[in-house]
């Protein structure tokens, strides 16, 4: 049977029960959801409770539909108690959204009910934030299905650039990802869909300063046979040193460390059927994954990074010697890198940061 905590201690899957002495130091959950089907994705929901904002955590939610709808929310609520019915800080909450780890590194829930601001894929490429708000809801059960990636935890390199480089302030501290099977349903005003797909869970405690980012690719795919895949990886500077490169994979039911060796840098704003393909470098070679996007999220207005860069986050079909499913794609770009190598059919935003 696999050990689906990989080793972590079970009390890293609690939440702060007090507000932090650091104004700066934040506690977060976050988890994307794939639909199998392809009809809807959502490219990151998250609460982000920082000290300076404790009592008022950051709920960023991103939804997007087949047809190009988007649907989003970014913005500060009134926190939930983060203490359950047996007394312990398993619950991150925040206004219309609620975050619950059920049983540590196995299962954990997300429910909202409120309302999205309804917009498409081509108008965030234009940069344009205008749009309807619409009634949202959604229950989602995440049950766990690989044991978690502890950022840094795969190879002495990646190790060292968490603990004496800029991967730290990246990542935001402590940071680990795992991949799960998730099922439940969702409502857009009168429209209901039942989901059943893949999801991948973040959970995430320190300071985060992203200044020194200068770009960044991430992937992660869950595949039928239980084979997945995660990677993250920081552009290259001038000198050719990248802050974090960093991935796992999972084949015949072994974990190992990989680096990604060829990666799908963002160029072009493109929402949907941009061929991604990345390279990963193994100890039994380099493998590469062919990807191409499904659904897209833009933002250039309201993310750590919006004043420099613009982000995409959204879902990629990854097929792997045949095999093939639906799994994460996110992407940061510098605008001056993109109106260096974009042509003029290329679309990109203004913006300011929120």
């Amino acid at each position: 049977m696999v050990n689906l905590t990989g080793g972590l201690d079970p009390e890293l899957e609690l939440f702060l029960a007090e507000r932090p002495l650091e104004a700066e130091m934040r506690d977060s959950a976050t988890l994307w959801v794939m639909d199998d089907a392809g009809t809807l994705a959502f490219p990151r929901v998250t609460i982000d409770a920082i000290a300076s904002d404790w009592d008022c955590p950051w709920l960023q939610l991103n939804m997007v539909h087949a047809d190009g709808r988007t649907f989003r929310v970014w913005d500060r609520f009134p926190a939930h108690s983060r203490i359950d019915n047996r007394g312990e800080p398993t619950v991150l909450g925040a206004g219309p959204l609620r975050i619950e780890c059920i049983e540590p590194f196995h299962r954990w829930s997300m429910n909202f009910e409120g309302e999205g601001l309804q917009s498409t894929t081509s108008a965030q490429i234009a940069g344009k934030q205008e749009g309807e708000t619409v009634p949202l809801m959604f229950r989602f059960e995440a049950e766990m299905a690989a044991p978690p990636w502890l950022m840094g935890g795969m190879t002495p390199e990646a190790a060292r650039s968490m603990k004496h480089g800029d991967a730290a302030a990246l990542m935001g501290g402590l940071r680990y990802e795992q991949l799960c099977r998730v099922t439940g349903e969702v409502n857009i005003g009168r429209e209901r869909y039942d989901v059943r797909g893949t999801g991948m869970r973040v959970r995430r405690q320190g300071i985060r300063r992203m200044g020194t980012a200068i770009g960044h690719c991430q992937h992660s795919a869950l595949f039928p046979s239980g084979r997945a895949f995660g990677a993250i990886a920081f552009a290259p500077r001038s000198d050719g040193t990248q802050a974090f490169n960093e991935g796992f994979m999972i084949s015949d039911g072994v974990k190992r460390a990989a680096s990604v060796a060829e990666a799908p840098w963002m160029r072009r704003l493109i929402g949907t059927g941009e061929s991604v393909p990345l390279s990963l470098r193994t100890e039994l070679g380099t493998v590469r994954i062919e990807g191409e996007t499904l659904l897209s999220t833009f933002d250039s207005h309201l993310f750590e990074m919006a004043d420099t860069s613009v982000l995409q986050q959204g879902a990629a079909r990854y097929v792997w010697d045949g095999e093939s499913t639906i799994g994460l794609i996110e992407r940061c770009t510098l605008r001056t890198e993109l109106l260096r190598l974009s042509d003029s059919r290329s679309g990109f935003a203004t913006g300011h940061h929120r």
